[in-house]
């Protein structure tokens, strides 16, 4: 016996939503940094904090230029401003280091 419920819509619904999801999905994936991609994937650009670690960095990755960069501090601590060159430039523990960001500038 055949349903009189036709499945083109729900199957164009579940298409719609699956290109939504690829839309909405972010550029870059996390990945663990004890997995063995973490060896190969690339790292954010910028304020690059390791949640797993506790450490906050920032990758510099514009050429062989250096770079100021400001870093704001948690808990009322001054924030200060660092010269960085290129590459991952460990800032700090991330309990400390609140955020950070390119200033514009090279030094």
């Amino acid at each position: 016996m055949r349903s009189s419920v036709s499945l083109r819509p729900l199957a164009s619904l579940a298409i719609a939503l699956s290109f939504a999801g690829l839309a909405a999905a972010p550029a870059a994936a996390v990945v663990d940094q004890n997995s063995p991609r973490a060896a190969v994937s690339p790292l954010a650009c910028g304020w690059d904090p390791d949640g797993p670690s506790g450490r906050a960095y920032y990758n510099h990755c514009g050429g062989d230029s250096w770079v100021w960069i400001r870093v704001e501090r948690h808990h009322g601590l001054s924030g200060y401003d660092e010269c960085v060159g290129p590459g991952r430039t460990y800032l700090g523990d991330a309990g400390i280091i609140k955020f950070a960001w390119y200033k514009g500038e090279t030094c």
